[in-house]
């Protein structure tokens, strides 16, 4: 009977660790989709840049709100910021909510061409 229990334990225990997992991988994937777009979105304005962030976040099923993703952009310097709260069931009916949050910036370099940039010798 111990060891019934003891798988038991186990078995719940992977469960929540495999669902927490899960949860942690589609914010990565999140904040790496948005910081390559905030990087390579140069051309592209900030609402454009936030419905992108909100597209992906959707197309991964993240709980997201339309408010829950900011973007601003001073000269070349570009911001986004989300954050979303995740129910995870980490136990059969226990549901427990995880705050996710991130921010992501980049730089344009702009100007910059091959001519501009001083030949090594």
């Amino acid at each position: 009977m111990k060891v019934i229990i003891k798988i038991l334990i186990t078995l719940a225990l992977v469960n929540a660790a495999a669902r927490v997992g899960m949860a942690t991988a589609s914010y990565y994937e999140l904040k790496d989709d948005s910081q390559q777009l905030v990087t390579f979105g140069e051309q592209v304005s900030t609402v454009e840049l936030q419905s992108h962030i909100l597209d992906k976040a959707r197309s991964i099923n993240l709980p997201i709100a339309d408010d829950g993703v900011q973007v601003t952009r001073v000269g070349s310097h570009t911001m986004a910021t989300a954050a979303y709260t995740q129910e995870v069931e980490v136990f059969p009916t226990f549901i427990y909510p995880i705050n996710f949050h991130f921010s992501v910036e980049s730089q344009f370099m702009s100007g910059l061409t091959r001519d501009s940039v001083p030949a090594r010798r």
